[in-house]
C-alpha cells in the first residue's frame, strides 16, 4: 500500500506549533507507519518536495519568499491546513496594523531603512486554506484529531462554543465578575479554556465563535475599566480577522 505523504512547513513564526507536533512522541512514530514525511524541515532532512495528499503550513506569510512558498505548497497538495493562529489568524504579527509597523520601524531603524516583510495576514489572504487547527499553540488532542480524521478522508468538524463554556465545565470562576479583561466569551473553544484555568485571561487565539457580539465585550471592557485598551485586547490576535473587521468598519 502506497503511504500517504505529508509536508510540514513553515513561515514566519516561533516554531511552538510544530513543536506540539512534535508533542505527539509514540503518537507520531506510530504515524510514520502509515504516512511519509518528504519535508519537515524541523523534524527530518528534506528528501524530496510534493505531490502531497497534506501539507500543514504554520507561520505568517511575512515576506515575498513565505507567499512563494506557501503557493508552491498550494500547487503541490491535495489538502492544506493551517497550523495555529499564526497561519490562521495572522497571529500577534498581525495586532499591529501597518500604518503603526511602518511608523515603528521607521523609530527603530531609521528612515532610510528598507523593510522586505510584507504586511501580516492569515494564510488564506494568498491561498486557499481546506482546514485549519486553531491556537497558540495548537491543542494536541485537537491536532490528534484532525490528523486522523483526514487520514480517514473525513472532514474535520470543530464545536461553535465559546472558551467560557470550557471554563464552566472546570469550575472556573469568572474572569470578568472579578473586573479582569477575557477574551473567553467570543473565542471559540477547543483549547479546554487552558488559559483561564490557569489564572490567565483568554487572549483570543482560536478565533471568534460563531456570531461572536463584539459590541457586548466592548461595552464590558469599558465597564470594567479597559476603555483605552479594548483595541488591543480584542486586537490581540483579530486585527486581521474577517468578522472582528467587519464589526470595526460597521462603527
Amino acid at each position: 500500500m502506497n503511504k500517504l505523504k505529508i509536508g510540514i512547513f513553515d513561515l514566519t513564526d516561533c516554531e511552538g506549533c510544530e513543536l506540539q507536533v512534535l508533542n505527539l512522541k509514540d503518537k507520531l512514530l506510530k504515524l510514520a507507519e502509515i504516512v511519509d514525511i518528504p519535508i519537515w524541515r524541523l523534524g527530518k532532512s528534506p528528501t524530496g518536495f510534493g505531490p502531497f495528499d497534506i501539507s500543514f503550513i504554520e507561520g505568517t506569510p511575512m515576506s515575498k519568499d513565505d507567499i512563494e512558498v506557501a503557493k508552491k505548497v498550494r500547487e503541490k497538495s491535495k489538502v492544506v491546513v493551517a497550523l495555529g493562529a499564526c497561519a490562521h489568524l495572522g497571529g500577534v504579527p498581525a495586532e499591529l496594523d501597518e500604518k503603526k509597523r511602518k511608523k515603528f520601524l521607521k523609530e527603530v531603524y531609521g528612515s532610510r531603512y528598507k523593510s522586505k516583510s510584507e504586511p501580516a495576514r492569515p494564510l488564506s489572504a494568498y491561498i486557499h486554506v481546506n482546514y485549519f487547527i486553531h491556537g497558540c499553540p495548537i491543542d494536541l488532542d485537537e491536532a490528534e484529531r484532525v490528523i486522523v480524521d483526514l487520514l480517514m478522508d473525513k472532514n474535520p468538524v470543530r464545536p461553535s462554543t465559546p472558551v467560557c463554556l470550557e471554563c464552566k465545565e472546570r469550575g472556573n470562576p469568572c474572569l470578568f465578575l472579578k473586573n479582569e479583561p477575557c477574551q473567553g466569551p467570543i473565542t471559540e473553544g477547543g483549547c479546554k479554556a487552558v488559559c483561564p484555568s490557569n489564572g490567565l485571561r483568554c487572549w483570543g487565539c482560536q478565533g471568534p465563535v460563531k456570531n461572536a457580539n463584539f459590541g457586548a465585550m466592548e461595552k464590558n471592557l469599558e465597564r470594567i475599566g479597559y476603555k483605552d485598551q479594548i483595541e488591543n485586547i480584542m486586537g490581540a490576535f483579530n486585527n486581521q480577522e474577517e468578522s472582528y473587521n467587519n464589526f470595526r468598519n460597521k462603527k
